[in-house]
């Protein structure tokens, strides 16, 4: 339907005459209420923040026989809040925060027994936390965890993950995301643990085998990738920041051919900073990052209205988009193995962010060209604009002055 409308738009300009012109100017008025109730609940709030909040994890499953080897990565400060561990001082040193997860490792090992467990054919494995440590990615502080599952008879049949940690929500203040690389059960791929997805069945169950069987290594391209295309439509659409950013694009955008050649500098420019984020080869703390985001907000809105949309945006574009592919990252957390899965989920991700960026794009920009059909349009388009400067000016100066940095 949007397509459509603005599609007629482009080609036939005198498309909409019929539309009366209160119930445009009503329209308007009504979208422009709800948009200024959105930002006042914005500007009041305690925090400005451009994103939900979440915490990442990876999880790295290899069998072996009846032996399965489970490597699981997760926050570090919010396993150590959840497990009662305790907390260490903000400055402590990487030496300090290791010994405290080797004193309480008893403790960390009753709350990885009730929040995550490994069974086959039904059968639970037991479980033995072998070792711990902390590692550093994309300048984050994660807990390594090291579990060592044995389980019944020679290790072959159905298994079944389920991952419960940081479950309860309430418990750390935001979602919690885990990604899966396993080699289980006689087939291999890569998956997601999240609140509404908290269990892995892999293999075939015995009493299942003799139908169908699948060859040792087979990689499984399963409905995972679906689970990673939402993240990354979520990702964006929930990601305040990068609307907004989009947002201003199409209010300084000329015409179709405009927003055309605009997304694809931006598309371009955030996949390559995102992949190479996600892959390990860039890291750029979020402590730059972030408030440079809210920067190009702020840049985007007074050149839309002190000129307009400059001979030089698209290279703009391509710059800022670059930043925005880096906190396009922020919300992925591969182990370092370099795989065929971790390829797939990041082309899934990515793909979920192309999906919202074009739903965006066909919703809002249809709108502004009926708009500026109307000769009230010009002050409409100001206004807008520099309101959503002015939430980027908040979001620049409160990561400016955060203790951590992030938004």
């Amino acid at each position: 339907m949007a397509l459509f409308l603005g599609m007629t738009l482009w080609a036939e300009p005198q498309g909409f005459r019929g539309i009366p012109d209160r119930m445009i100017r009503a329209f308007v008025i009504t979208l422009g209420g709800v948009v200024l109730a959105g930002v006042l609940v914005w500007l009041t709030a305690s925090v400005a923040s451009a994103h939900v909040p979440t915490t990442d994890g990876t999880s790295t499953i290899r069998q072996d026989g009846a032996r399965v080897r489970y490597q699981l990565e997760v926050d570090y400060d919010k396993l150590t809040k959840t497990s009662g561990v305790g907390q260490l001082p903000r400055g402590a040193k990487d030496a300090e925060r290791e010994a405290l997860l080797k004193s309480h490792q008893a403790q960390l090992a009753s709350y990885l027994a009730d929040h995550l467990t490994v069974a086959l054919d039904s059968v639970r494995c037991v479980g033995t936390l072998q070792d711990t440590g902390i590692a550093k990615r994309q300048q984050f502080l994660y807990a390594r965890l090291l579990l060592i599952y044995h389980c019944p008879g020679s290790g072959s049949g159905e298994f079944t993950v389920h991952y419960e940690v940081f479950s309860d929500t309430a418990a750390i203040g935001a979602e919690h995301t885990n990604m899966v690389d396993y080699e289980l059960g006689g087939s291999g791929g890569s998956d997601v643990f999240d609140a509404a997805h908290r269990e892995l069945r892999v293999g075939q169950s015995h009493a299942t085998a003799g139908q169908h069987q699948s060859p040792a290594g087979e990689t499984v391209i399963p409905s995972s990738m679906g689970r990673f295309v939402a993240m990354g439509l979520e990702h964006i659409l929930l990601g305040i920041d990068h609307v907004l950013f989009l947002v201003l694009l199409l209010l300084g955008a000329q015409g179709w051919r405009s927003v055309i050649r605009l997304a694809a500098s931006f598309t371009f420019a955030h996949s390559v900073t995102l992949a190479l984020a996600v892959l390990g080869w860039v890291q750029v703390p979020a402590e730059i990052v972030e408030p440079l985001i809210a920067l190009s907000i702020v840049y985007i809105a007074v050149e839309n209205i002190a000129r307009g949309e400059s001979r030089h945006r698209t290279l703009v574009v391509f710059g800022f988009g670059l930043l925005h592919g880096l906190g396009f990252a922020g919300a992925l957390s591969f182990t370092d193995h370099f795989s065929g899965h971790l390829l797939a989920s990041l082309l899934s991700f990515n793909l979920g962010i192309e999906l919202g960026q074009l739903a965006i794009v066909l919703l809002v920009f249809p709108l502004l060209l009926l708009a500026r059909r109307h000769s009230w349009s010009a002050a409409a388009h100001a206004s807008a604009t520099a309101v959503v400067g002015l939430i980027g000016l908040i979001w620049l100066t409160e990561r400016l002055l955060a203790p951590s940095g992030v938004a």
